[in-house]
């Protein structure tokens, strides 16, 4: 399904998953969103060089 909203509290767990070392694939099938998607919010945490508390402070 394209450009389905995806909840928040999914967003920050891409975050605190992949800061803890778990890999994008495993991310992936844990959440129920492609590898894809993944990758993109990845790359927007690494690209605005976002702390642990902002990603926890964001709402939508």
């Amino acid at each position: 399904m394209a450009n389905k909203q995806i909840d928040m509290r999914k967003i920050k767990q891409i975050f605190r998953l992949y800061s803890q070392g778990v890999s994008k694939r495993q991310i992936s099938s844990s959440l129920g969103l492609s590898r894809n998607t993944i990758t993109k919010y990845i790359a927007f945490f690494q690209r605005y060089q976002f702390t642990s508390y902002e990603v926890s402070a964001m709402t939508l």
